[in-house]
């Protein structure tokens, strides 16, 4: 019994580590890119939430220069970490409610329009150079 309530104490520990982000392609805000500086050697990067671990980017970053690489060995040197802010524009469709005029002529509705707004994202980055 002691075991099953280690085990779900980690499993709860982990979920509420804050570690929230998922591996994929930059999506313009968050994700991995890459860039190829020769025929063997990538620059890789990886941006995510502040509230993810940096072991996990540089997981992220081997996973990337992996793909790269296919079947050859790879590694990735020269790690590099920062912070960074990003703004980015939204937009929400927002209306007005019903307002009521009389009995006799109903209601006026006001039409639903965008309201553009700035979303901050405060991101960490992870950097290398992927070689194989």
């Amino acid at each position: 019994m002691m075991k099953t309530v280690n085990s779900g104490a980690a499993l709860l520990s982990l979920l509420l580590s804050g570690c929230i982000s998922t591996y994929h392609a930059w999506d313009g805000t968050k994700g991995y890119q890459e860039e190829q500086l020769d025929e063997r050697q990538f620059k890789v990067s990886y941006a995510a939430d502040q509230s993810t671990r940096w072991s996990w980017l540089d997981g992220y970053l081997e996973r990337r220069c992996q793909e790269l690489a296919g079947p050859q060995v790879s590694q990735v040197t020269d790690i590099k970490h920062d912070t960074q802010t990003v703004t980015a524009m939204s937009s929400v469709q927002v209306g007005a409610p019903m307002l009521p005029v009389d009995r006799d002529h109903g209601a006026v509705v006001m039409p639903a329009t965008l309201a553009p707004h700035e979303v901050v994202f405060n991101l960490k980055k992870a950097e290398g150079h992927c070689s194989f």
